[in-house]
Protein backbone atom coordinates (compact mmCIF):
# COMPACT_ATOMS: atom_id res chain seq x y z
CA UNK A 1 0.00 0.00 0.00
CA UNK A 2 1.20 3.47 -0.56
CA UNK A 3 0.14 6.85 -0.45
CA UNK A 4 1.35 9.77 -1.89
CA UNK A 5 -0.33 13.88 -1.78
CA UNK A 6 0.26 16.62 -3.91
CA UNK A 7 -0.83 20.13 -3.29
CA UNK A 8 -2.10 21.53 -6.43
CA UNK A 9 -2.53 25.02 -4.51
CA UNK A 10 -1.70 25.83 -0.53
CA UNK A 11 -5.66 25.54 -0.24
CA UNK A 12 -6.01 21.67 -2.63
CA UNK A 13 -4.52 18.24 -1.64
CA UNK A 14 -4.59 15.35 -4.05
CA UNK A 15 -3.68 12.19 -2.37
CA UNK A 16 -3.21 8.87 -4.15
CA UNK A 17 -3.96 5.51 -2.75
CA UNK A 18 -2.06 2.14 -4.75
CA UNK A 19 -3.39 -0.78 -3.53
CA UNK A 20 -1.80 -4.38 -4.36
CA UNK A 21 -3.64 -7.28 -3.78
CA UNK A 22 -2.55 -7.97 -0.32
CA UNK A 23 -3.50 -5.10 1.11
CA UNK A 24 -6.82 -5.94 0.58
CA UNK A 25 -7.49 -9.41 -0.06
CA UNK A 26 -7.34 -10.54 4.18
CA UNK A 27 -10.26 -7.64 4.76
CA UNK A 28 -12.44 -9.46 1.64
CA UNK A 29 -11.82 -12.94 2.68
CA UNK A 30 -12.84 -11.72 6.26
CA UNK A 31 -15.86 -10.18 5.19
CA UNK A 32 -16.69 -13.15 2.92
CA UNK A 33 -16.77 -15.77 5.82
CA UNK A 34 -18.77 -13.44 8.05
CA UNK A 35 -21.12 -13.57 5.15
CA UNK A 36 -21.17 -17.20 5.02
CA UNK A 37 -21.76 -17.11 8.77
CA UNK A 38 -24.92 -15.25 8.67
CA UNK A 39 -26.35 -15.74 4.82
CA UNK A 40 -29.67 -17.86 4.47
CA UNK A 41 -30.00 -19.84 0.38
CA UNK A 42 -32.74 -21.94 0.28
CA UNK A 43 -31.45 -25.93 0.33
CA UNK A 44 -28.73 -25.14 2.95
CA UNK A 45 -28.75 -24.80 6.96
CA UNK A 46 -27.70 -21.57 8.14
CA UNK A 47 -24.28 -20.70 8.03
CA UNK A 48 -23.70 -24.07 5.67
CA UNK A 49 -23.93 -22.16 2.61
CA UNK A 50 -20.31 -23.51 0.37
CA UNK A 51 -18.02 -20.46 0.63
CA UNK A 52 -18.01 -21.12 -3.21
CA UNK A 53 -21.21 -20.52 -3.75
CA UNK A 54 -20.96 -17.32 -1.84
CA UNK A 55 -18.08 -16.46 -3.20
CA UNK A 56 -20.14 -16.39 -7.14
CA UNK A 57 -22.61 -14.80 -6.13
CA UNK A 58 -21.36 -12.14 -3.49
CA UNK A 59 -17.80 -12.41 -4.37
CA UNK A 60 -17.59 -8.92 -6.54
CA UNK A 61 -19.82 -7.11 -4.39
CA UNK A 62 -18.14 -7.69 -1.09
CA UNK A 63 -14.92 -6.76 -2.86
CA UNK A 64 -16.03 -3.24 -3.83
CA UNK A 65 -17.40 -2.54 -0.47
CA UNK A 66 -14.14 -3.81 1.14
CA UNK A 67 -12.09 -1.54 -1.31
CA UNK A 68 -14.76 0.93 -0.39
CA UNK A 69 -13.77 1.23 3.30
CA UNK A 70 -10.05 0.40 3.20
CA UNK A 71 -9.98 3.34 0.87
CA UNK A 72 -11.72 5.78 3.36
CA UNK A 73 -9.99 4.52 6.71
CA UNK A 74 -6.72 5.11 4.88
CA UNK A 75 -7.48 8.49 3.37
CA UNK A 76 -8.13 9.52 7.01
CA UNK A 77 -5.87 8.00 8.92
CA UNK A 78 -3.02 9.19 6.07
CA UNK A 79 -5.20 12.94 6.97
CA UNK A 80 -5.26 13.00 10.24
CA UNK A 81 -1.32 11.54 10.46
CA UNK A 82 0.18 14.46 7.71
CA UNK A 83 -1.86 17.13 9.60
CA UNK A 84 -4.28 17.56 6.73
CA UNK A 85 -7.04 20.24 7.97
CA UNK A 86 -9.76 19.71 5.52
CA UNK A 87 -13.57 20.12 4.50
CA UNK A 88 -16.15 17.71 4.85
CA UNK A 89 -14.57 14.40 3.36
CA UNK A 90 -12.20 13.83 0.48
CA UNK A 91 -13.67 13.56 -2.77
CA UNK A 92 -12.69 11.37 -6.33
CA UNK A 93 -10.55 13.10 -8.50
CA UNK A 94 -13.02 13.88 -11.58
CA UNK A 95 -12.59 12.02 -14.25
CA UNK A 96 -10.20 9.02 -12.94
CA UNK A 97 -11.56 5.59 -12.98
CA UNK A 98 -9.63 3.09 -10.41
CA UNK A 99 -11.55 0.27 -11.75
CA UNK A 100 -10.01 1.11 -15.28
CA UNK A 101 -9.15 -2.71 -15.63
CA UNK A 102 -12.34 -3.93 -14.08
CA UNK A 103 -13.22 -5.23 -10.43
CA UNK A 104 -11.84 -8.22 -9.91
CA UNK A 105 -9.34 -10.22 -7.15
CA UNK A 106 -5.84 -10.16 -7.99
CA UNK A 107 -6.04 -6.62 -9.71
CA UNK A 108 -3.54 -3.29 -8.12
CA UNK A 109 -5.96 -0.37 -8.09
CA UNK A 110 -5.09 3.11 -8.15
CA UNK A 111 -7.77 5.86 -6.32
CA UNK A 112 -7.29 9.47 -6.25
CA UNK A 113 -8.97 12.00 -3.81
CA UNK A 114 -9.19 15.63 -3.59
CA UNK A 115 -9.01 17.64 -0.15
CA UNK A 116 -9.96 21.04 0.36
CA UNK A 117 -7.77 22.63 2.97
CA UNK A 118 -9.06 24.97 5.72
CA UNK A 119 -6.68 28.35 5.41
CA UNK A 120 -4.41 29.06 7.59
CA UNK A 121 -5.64 31.79 9.87
CA UNK A 122 -3.43 33.76 12.38
CA UNK A 123 -5.38 35.94 15.21
CA UNK A 124 -4.55 39.72 15.57
CA UNK A 125 -5.62 41.11 19.14
CA UNK A 126 -7.72 43.76 19.14
CA UNK A 127 -6.23 44.74 22.33
CA UNK A 128 -5.52 48.82 22.68
CA UNK A 129 -7.85 49.33 19.66
CA UNK A 130 -10.36 51.99 20.54
CA UNK A 131 -14.18 51.67 19.25
CA UNK A 132 -17.09 54.41 19.15
CA UNK A 133 -19.96 53.76 21.43
CA UNK A 134 -23.05 55.59 20.39
CA UNK A 135 -24.72 56.76 23.06
CA UNK A 136 -28.07 58.57 22.53
CA UNK A 137 -28.67 61.18 25.04
CA UNK A 138 -32.52 62.22 25.89
CA UNK A 139 -33.59 65.45 24.69
CA UNK A 140 -35.87 67.83 27.08
CA UNK A 141 -39.16 66.47 25.20
CA UNK A 142 -38.06 62.56 25.64
CA UNK A 143 -37.33 63.97 29.52
CA UNK A 144 -40.66 65.47 29.83
CA UNK A 145 -42.72 62.22 28.20
CA UNK A 146 -41.39 60.04 30.78
CA UNK A 147 -42.11 62.40 33.85
CA UNK A 148 -45.24 62.83 32.78
CA UNK A 149 -46.48 59.37 32.35
CA UNK A 150 -44.98 59.15 36.08
CA UNK A 151 -47.00 61.91 37.37
CA UNK A 152 -50.33 60.50 36.05
CA UNK A 153 -49.36 57.29 37.82
CA UNK A 154 -48.18 58.48 41.15
CA UNK A 155 -51.69 61.00 41.08
CA UNK A 156 -52.61 60.78 44.60
CA UNK A 157 -56.52 61.59 43.74
CA UNK A 158 -57.03 59.62 40.39
CA UNK A 159 -60.00 57.79 42.09
CA UNK A 160 -61.75 60.15 44.48
CA UNK A 161 -65.06 59.33 46.35
CA UNK A 162 -67.15 61.78 44.39
CA UNK A 163 -67.48 62.60 40.49
CA UNK A 164 -67.16 66.31 38.94
CA UNK A 165 -67.28 66.96 35.61
CA UNK A 166 -64.33 66.13 34.07
CA UNK A 167 -64.24 62.82 35.64
CA UNK A 168 -65.25 59.23 34.26
CA UNK A 169 -67.75 56.63 36.07
CA UNK A 170 -67.18 52.93 35.96
CA UNK A 171 -70.90 51.29 36.06
CA UNK A 172 -71.58 48.22 36.86
CA UNK A 173 -74.83 47.76 34.50
CA UNK A 174 -77.16 44.46 34.81
CA UNK A 175 -80.22 44.19 32.34
CA UNK A 176 -83.57 45.44 32.97
CA UNK A 177 -85.25 43.55 30.08
CA UNK A 178 -87.44 40.60 31.18
CA UNK A 179 -85.10 37.52 30.42
CA UNK A 180 -86.31 34.87 28.21
CA UNK A 181 -86.65 31.63 30.34
CA UNK A 182 -84.21 30.94 32.64
CA UNK A 183 -82.04 32.98 30.81
CA UNK A 184 -79.76 35.18 33.76
CA UNK A 185 -80.03 39.18 32.96
CA UNK A 186 -76.94 40.35 31.12
CA UNK A 187 -74.42 41.78 33.26
CA UNK A 188 -71.48 44.02 31.98
CA UNK A 189 -69.12 47.24 33.52
CA UNK A 190 -68.57 49.92 31.26
CA UNK A 191 -66.06 53.02 31.84
CA UNK A 192 -67.96 56.42 30.34
CA UNK A 193 -66.94 60.52 30.70
CA UNK A 194 -69.20 62.40 32.38
CA UNK A 195 -68.85 65.22 29.85
CA UNK A 196 -69.57 62.36 27.26
CA UNK A 197 -73.05 60.96 28.80
CA UNK A 198 -75.82 62.19 26.21
CA UNK A 199 -78.40 62.52 28.45
CA UNK A 200 -78.54 65.87 30.84
CA UNK A 201 -80.27 64.10 33.17
CA UNK A 202 -78.39 61.15 33.47
CA UNK A 203 -75.19 63.79 34.01
CA UNK A 204 -76.76 65.32 36.92
CA UNK A 205 -78.19 62.22 38.24
CA UNK A 206 -74.19 61.10 38.11
CA UNK A 207 -72.58 63.94 39.42
CA UNK A 208 -71.71 64.11 43.20
CA UNK A 209 -72.26 60.52 43.52
CA UNK A 210 -69.35 58.10 44.57
CA UNK A 211 -69.16 54.37 44.72
CA UNK A 212 -72.11 52.08 44.91
CA UNK A 213 -74.83 55.05 43.74
CA UNK A 214 -77.35 52.83 41.83
CA UNK A 215 -80.32 54.08 39.36
CA UNK A 216 -81.64 53.12 36.08
CA UNK A 217 -80.92 54.03 32.86
CA UNK A 218 -80.91 53.41 29.03
CA UNK A 219 -78.34 52.75 26.84
CA UNK A 220 -79.48 55.97 24.63
CA UNK A 221 -78.95 57.78 28.08
CA UNK A 222 -75.34 57.05 27.62
CA UNK A 223 -74.64 56.93 23.83
CA UNK A 224 -77.56 58.44 22.09
CA UNK A 225 -77.99 56.59 18.62
CA UNK A 226 -74.54 56.23 18.10
CA UNK A 227 -74.36 52.21 18.07
CA UNK A 228 -70.33 51.99 17.34
CA UNK A 229 -69.36 54.25 20.71
CA UNK A 230 -71.89 51.61 23.02
CA UNK A 231 -70.67 48.50 20.90
CA UNK A 232 -66.72 49.51 21.65
CA UNK A 233 -67.79 50.21 25.73
CA UNK A 234 -70.46 47.11 26.07
CA UNK A 235 -66.73 45.57 24.41
CA UNK A 236 -69.06 43.98 21.34
CA UNK A 237 -69.59 43.92 17.66
CA UNK A 238 -71.71 46.42 16.18
CA UNK A 239 -74.80 44.26 15.21
CA UNK A 240 -74.75 43.07 18.72
CA UNK A 241 -74.73 46.26 20.54
CA UNK A 242 -77.96 46.95 22.23
CA UNK A 243 -81.11 48.95 21.21
CA UNK A 244 -80.57 52.50 22.33
CA UNK A 245 -83.75 52.05 23.85
CA UNK A 246 -82.85 49.09 26.46
CA UNK A 247 -83.11 49.45 30.21
CA UNK A 248 -80.19 48.38 32.71
CA UNK A 249 -79.93 49.24 36.51
CA UNK A 250 -76.60 50.78 37.33
CA UNK A 251 -74.44 50.86 40.54
CA UNK A 252 -70.76 53.24 40.45
CA UNK A 253 -68.06 51.20 41.04
CA UNK A 254 -65.66 53.44 40.97
CA UNK A 255 -64.96 56.99 39.99
CA UNK A 256 -61.82 58.01 38.42
CA UNK A 257 -59.92 61.22 37.62
CA UNK A 258 -56.71 62.21 35.56
CA UNK A 259 -54.35 64.28 36.66
CA UNK A 260 -50.52 64.82 38.00
CA UNK A 261 -48.61 64.88 40.71
CA UNK A 262 -47.00 67.78 42.39
CA UNK A 263 -43.35 68.10 40.73
CA UNK A 264 -42.14 67.88 44.75
CA UNK A 265 -39.46 65.63 46.85
CA UNK A 266 -42.70 62.96 47.70
CA UNK A 267 -43.35 62.65 44.24
CA UNK A 268 -39.30 61.96 43.28
CA UNK A 269 -39.45 60.05 46.23
CA UNK A 270 -41.95 57.60 44.90
CA UNK A 271 -40.11 56.88 41.71
CA UNK A 272 -37.11 56.39 42.86
CA UNK A 273 -37.33 54.95 46.06
CA UNK A 274 -35.62 57.61 47.96
CA UNK A 275 -35.41 61.86 49.18
CA UNK A 276 -33.93 64.33 46.65
CA UNK A 277 -34.36 67.63 45.43
CA UNK A 278 -35.88 68.39 41.40
CA UNK A 279 -31.70 69.18 40.59
CA UNK A 280 -30.71 65.06 41.74
CA UNK A 281 -34.43 63.99 40.22
CA UNK A 282 -34.21 64.80 36.95
CA UNK A 283 -30.40 63.41 36.42
CA UNK A 284 -31.66 60.03 37.78
CA UNK A 285 -34.52 60.56 35.12
CA UNK A 286 -31.89 61.21 32.22
CA UNK A 287 -29.44 58.53 33.57
CA UNK A 288 -32.51 56.03 33.75
CA UNK A 289 -33.58 56.56 30.03
CA UNK A 290 -30.11 56.34 29.46
CA UNK A 291 -29.50 52.71 30.68
CA UNK A 292 -32.94 51.60 28.67
CA UNK A 293 -31.29 52.90 25.30
CA UNK A 294 -27.30 51.31 26.77
CA UNK A 295 -28.60 47.52 25.58
CA UNK A 296 -28.69 48.97 21.58
CA UNK A 297 -25.73 50.84 21.86
CA UNK A 298 -23.90 47.77 23.32
CA UNK A 299 -25.57 45.70 20.83
CA UNK A 300 -24.05 48.07 17.92
CA UNK A 301 -21.11 48.65 19.39
CA UNK A 302 -20.53 44.56 19.44
CA UNK A 303 -21.36 44.40 15.83
CA UNK A 304 -18.84 47.22 15.12
CA UNK A 305 -16.60 45.13 16.72
CA UNK A 306 -17.73 42.08 14.80
CA UNK A 307 -17.71 43.17 11.49
CA UNK A 308 -14.24 45.02 12.02
CA UNK A 309 -12.48 41.57 13.50
CA UNK A 310 -14.23 39.82 10.20
CA UNK A 311 -12.60 42.77 7.98
CA UNK A 312 -9.34 42.56 9.23
CA UNK A 313 -8.85 38.86 8.57
CA UNK A 314 -9.20 38.13 4.91
CA UNK A 315 -9.17 34.93 3.47
CA UNK A 316 -9.36 32.47 0.43
CA UNK A 317 -11.35 28.54 0.72
CA UNK A 318 -11.02 26.46 -1.52
CA UNK A 319 -14.34 27.20 -3.49
CA UNK A 320 -14.01 25.18 -6.68
CA UNK A 321 -13.86 21.74 -3.97
CA UNK A 322 -16.51 23.64 -1.92
CA UNK A 323 -19.20 23.70 -4.98
CA UNK A 324 -18.33 19.99 -5.83
CA UNK A 325 -19.27 19.29 -1.93
CA UNK A 326 -22.01 20.74 -1.58
CA UNK A 327 -23.34 19.62 -4.72
CA UNK A 328 -21.96 16.06 -3.97
CA UNK A 329 -23.74 16.25 -0.30
CA UNK A 330 -27.13 17.38 -2.11
CA UNK A 331 -26.91 14.72 -4.50
CA UNK A 332 -26.63 12.20 -1.93
CA UNK A 333 -29.42 14.16 -0.07
CA UNK A 334 -26.94 15.36 2.88
CA UNK A 335 -28.74 17.77 4.72
CA UNK A 336 -25.82 19.89 4.67
CA UNK A 337 -26.43 21.11 8.12
CA UNK A 338 -23.75 18.74 9.94
CA UNK A 339 -22.21 21.07 12.79
CA UNK A 340 -19.11 21.45 14.71
CA UNK A 341 -19.52 19.81 18.05
CA UNK A 342 -18.58 16.28 19.08
CA UNK A 343 -21.80 14.34 20.96
CA UNK A 344 -20.34 14.73 24.58
CA UNK A 345 -20.83 18.66 23.41
CA UNK A 346 -17.37 19.29 25.32
CA UNK A 347 -16.34 21.36 21.75
CA UNK A 348 -13.16 21.31 22.14
CA UNK A 349 -13.02 22.18 18.35
CA UNK A 350 -10.27 19.35 17.25
CA UNK A 351 -12.98 18.65 14.70
CA UNK A 352 -13.32 15.21 13.42
CA UNK A 353 -13.02 15.28 9.87
CA UNK A 354 -15.30 12.79 8.96
CA UNK A 355 -18.01 15.00 9.44
CA UNK A 356 -18.81 17.58 6.56
CA UNK A 357 -17.42 20.57 8.15
CA UNK A 358 -17.97 22.54 5.34
CA UNK A 359 -21.51 23.13 6.14
CA UNK A 360 -20.79 24.30 9.59
CA UNK A 361 -21.89 28.10 8.29
CA UNK A 362 -25.52 28.34 9.07
CA UNK A 363 -26.99 30.88 11.56
CA UNK A 364 -30.42 29.06 11.48
CA UNK A 365 -29.89 26.02 10.07
CA UNK A 366 -33.00 25.34 8.42
CA UNK A 367 -32.51 26.32 4.72
CA UNK A 368 -31.56 24.00 2.06
CA UNK A 369 -30.13 26.16 -0.93
CA UNK A 370 -28.98 25.17 -4.26
CA UNK A 371 -25.76 27.24 -3.55
CA UNK A 372 -24.44 26.69 -6.85
CA UNK A 373 -26.20 29.79 -7.34
CA UNK A 374 -23.39 32.48 -7.95
CA UNK A 375 -25.21 34.79 -4.95
CA UNK A 376 -26.05 31.68 -2.64
CA UNK A 377 -22.57 30.26 -2.67
CA UNK A 378 -21.43 33.81 -1.77
CA UNK A 379 -23.45 33.95 1.14
CA UNK A 380 -22.51 30.22 2.08
CA UNK A 381 -18.65 31.52 1.72
CA UNK A 382 -18.77 35.09 3.50
CA UNK A 383 -20.36 32.87 6.59
CA UNK A 384 -18.13 30.13 6.94
CA UNK A 385 -14.86 32.60 6.81
CA UNK A 386 -16.46 34.13 10.11
CA UNK A 387 -17.37 30.77 11.12
CA UNK A 388 -13.81 29.41 10.69
CA UNK A 389 -12.41 32.57 12.25
CA UNK A 390 -14.43 32.12 15.59
CA UNK A 391 -13.33 28.46 15.63
CA UNK A 392 -10.15 29.56 15.97
CA UNK A 393 -10.26 32.50 18.16
CA UNK A 394 -12.17 30.50 20.74
CA UNK A 395 -9.76 27.69 20.32
CA UNK A 396 -6.71 30.16 20.77
CA UNK A 397 -8.42 31.33 24.20
CA UNK A 398 -9.35 27.87 25.25
CA UNK A 399 -13.39 28.55 25.29
CA UNK A 400 -15.37 25.36 24.89
CA UNK A 401 -19.09 25.47 24.91
CA UNK A 402 -20.41 23.00 27.24
CA UNK A 403 -23.78 21.10 27.12
CA UNK A 404 -24.41 22.87 30.56
CA UNK A 405 -24.08 26.12 29.00
CA UNK A 406 -25.97 24.92 25.93
CA UNK A 407 -29.45 24.26 28.24
CA UNK A 408 -28.93 27.48 30.46
CA UNK A 409 -29.37 28.89 26.40
CA UNK A 410 -32.34 26.77 25.39
CA UNK A 411 -34.00 27.39 29.31
CA UNK A 412 -33.52 30.70 28.33
CA UNK A 413 -35.45 30.89 25.11
CA UNK A 414 -38.16 28.86 26.49
CA UNK A 415 -38.39 30.67 29.58
CA UNK A 416 -39.43 33.98 26.82
CA UNK A 417 -41.79 31.90 24.56
CA UNK A 418 -43.25 30.80 27.98
CA UNK A 419 -43.56 34.10 29.12
CA UNK A 420 -45.37 35.71 26.12
CA UNK A 421 -48.03 33.12 26.05
CA UNK A 422 -48.73 34.37 29.61
CA UNK A 423 -47.32 30.98 31.06
CA UNK A 424 -45.84 31.46 34.32
CA UNK A 425 -41.99 29.87 33.82
CA UNK A 426 -41.73 29.15 37.25
CA UNK A 427 -44.65 26.05 36.51
CA UNK A 428 -42.69 24.70 33.90
CA UNK A 429 -39.94 21.85 34.25
CA UNK A 430 -37.56 24.13 31.99
CA UNK A 431 -34.90 21.71 32.34
CA UNK A 432 -36.70 19.04 30.45
CA UNK A 433 -38.25 21.07 28.05
CA UNK A 434 -34.78 22.13 27.51
CA UNK A 435 -33.75 18.86 26.92
CA UNK A 436 -36.41 17.76 24.34
CA UNK A 437 -35.58 21.55 22.52
CA UNK A 438 -32.19 20.42 22.08
CA UNK A 439 -32.50 16.80 21.08
CA UNK A 440 -33.96 18.50 17.46
CA UNK A 441 -30.72 19.32 15.32
CA UNK A 442 -31.86 22.44 14.06
CA UNK A 443 -32.70 23.94 17.61
CA UNK A 444 -29.14 22.12 19.02
CA UNK A 445 -27.33 23.98 15.99
CA UNK A 446 -28.96 27.21 16.74
CA UNK A 447 -27.97 27.08 20.53
CA UNK A 448 -24.45 25.85 19.75
CA UNK A 449 -23.93 28.70 17.15
CA UNK A 450 -25.21 31.62 19.38
CA UNK A 451 -22.99 30.42 21.92
CA UNK A 452 -20.18 30.57 19.84
CA UNK A 453 -21.18 33.85 18.32
CA UNK A 454 -21.56 35.14 22.17
CA UNK A 455 -18.12 33.90 23.24
CA UNK A 456 -16.24 35.57 20.47
CA UNK A 457 -18.19 38.56 21.08
CA UNK A 458 -17.38 38.71 24.95
CA UNK A 459 -13.39 37.63 23.85
CA UNK A 460 -13.00 40.95 21.82
CA UNK A 461 -15.33 43.22 23.60
CA UNK A 462 -12.91 42.65 26.28
CA UNK A 463 -10.06 43.74 24.30
CA UNK A 464 -11.30 47.12 23.07
CA UNK A 465 -11.91 50.74 24.76
CA UNK A 466 -15.08 51.96 24.23
CA UNK A 467 -14.85 55.96 23.45
CA UNK A 468 -18.47 57.43 24.08
CA UNK A 469 -19.97 59.42 21.38
CA UNK A 470 -23.46 61.18 22.49
CA UNK A 471 -26.40 61.90 20.08
CA UNK A 472 -29.91 62.31 19.73
CA UNK A 473 -31.54 59.04 20.05
CA UNK A 474 -33.19 59.43 16.03
CA UNK A 475 -29.77 59.60 14.96
CA UNK A 476 -28.56 56.58 16.85
CA UNK A 477 -31.66 54.92 15.72
CA UNK A 478 -30.71 55.28 11.94
CA UNK A 479 -26.79 53.94 12.64
CA UNK A 480 -29.31 51.09 14.11
CA UNK A 481 -31.32 50.62 11.51
CA UNK A 482 -28.26 50.93 8.68
CA UNK A 483 -26.89 47.88 10.91
CA UNK A 484 -29.28 46.00 11.50
CA UNK A 485 -32.00 46.97 9.10
CA UNK A 486 -34.98 48.84 10.05
CA UNK A 487 -36.80 46.02 11.52
CA UNK A 488 -34.46 46.83 14.39
CA UNK A 489 -36.42 47.13 17.51
CA UNK A 490 -35.84 50.22 20.13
Amino acid sequence: MNITVEYPSSLEARLTLNLLPDDYQPRVEKALKDLRKNIKMPGFRPGMVPAGLVLKNYGLSVLQEELSRLVNDQLMDYARTEGLDFFGQPLPVSGHNPFEKGLDFGLAYEFRYDLGLRPKIDIRSLDGQTFPKIQPVPTQAEMDETIDQWRTRFFEGAYPEKAEPGDRVFLRLTSGDAASGNEAPRKTVVLVALDEISSPVLKDALLGQGKGATGTLTVGDLFGEDRGAAAKAFKVDEAEAPEPGSTWSYEISNVFREGKAEMNEAFFAKVFGETMNEEEFLKRTEDLIKARWDQESEQLLRYRIMESFFGDHPMELPDAFLKRLIRSNEKSGDSTHHHHHDHDHSHDHDHSHDHDHSHDHDHDHSHDHNHQDPAQYEAFAKQLKKDLLIDVLLKQHEVRIEREAMLQEAEGRLFQQFSSYGISPEQIPLRRYAEEYLSKEQNESSVYYSLKYRSAEDILRSQIQAEIQETDYPTFKARLDEAFGSTAEG
